[in-house]
């Protein structure tokens, strides 16, 4: 079974680095993919409706592929045909600053969760009444804490390359990852304001509009419940 992936979505992930950077240079330029099964795992076409458009075979496997894969990134450098690359690049761009964005949203949300949990185990804690009380809570609350301390690890896991959160993230930490969200948001609408109107502009404006909305969403999650101690009462 074949599928077309254009530049504006997320392509799949070749297991070779050297054809990683190739199929990246491609997607960049605003080329289109088609993968398919067996040993040839796709191929790249840099614009489906030229009437003779660029063509790069990409194979899963075999000897020298180093090689062709730099070959193929030569190829794709003095392609002539520019009709579509100007667009597919702002498309790759805009695309870039949504899936960080939508990890550093994923981020923040795993550090609200995790401060919540906190924040319920130190409450059950505080409210124990009996010694028979105080273990059943006290059960409760370590089950909250490695609740906690397994959405911290999560939210680490997710966080972009070049962004920071201490341990434990504190409220301040987590309120900068939602502003670069926003920001990133706003530098991908800028991106697909210049592209025309058709599918892909529509696909990454939906996109964006999610981005606002959670990032909406943990802004006031974050204002309503991080108290003093750093710890989330949701």
């Amino acid at each position: 079974m074949s599928r077309w992936y254009e530049p504006h979505e997320q392509w799949p992930r070749h297991q070779k680095p050297w054809w990683r950077e190739t199929i990246d240079a491609a997607r960049s330029a605003g080329w289109h993919l088609q993968t398919v099964e067996g040993h040839a795992w796709g191929r790249l076409v840099c614009d489906r409706d030229a009437d003779k458009p660029c063509k790069i075979a990409i194979f899963s496997t075999g000897t020298g592929g180093e090689s062709a894969a730099l070959t193929a990134r030569r190829n794709i450098e003095r392609c002539d045909h520019h009709a579509a690359a100007e667009a597919g690049q702002v498309q790759f761009k805009a695309v870039g600053l949504l899936d960080r964005a939508e990890a550093l949203l994923e981020a923040a949300g795993r550090c609200l969760q995790a401060a919540g949990r906190r924040a319920e185990a130190e409450e059950l804690l505080r409210g124990a009444a009996t010694a028979v009380d105080e273990a059943e809570k006290l059960a409760q609350a370590v089950s909250r804490e490695e609740d906690s301390d397994r959405l911290v690890v999560e939210a680490f896991a997710v966080l972009p390359e070049g962004s920071e959160l201490g341990c434990p993230p504190t409220a301040a930490e987590v309120g900068v990852l939602i502003v670069s969200a926003s920001t990133h948001a706003d530098e991908a609408q800028q991106l697909t304001d210049s592209l025309p109107t058709g599918s892909p502009a529509d696909a990454l404006k939906a996109r964006i509009e999610q981005v606002r909305t959670r990032v909406t969403d943990l802004s006031s999650h974050l204002e309503r419940g991080w108290n003093a101690n750093g710890a989330s009462s949701a």
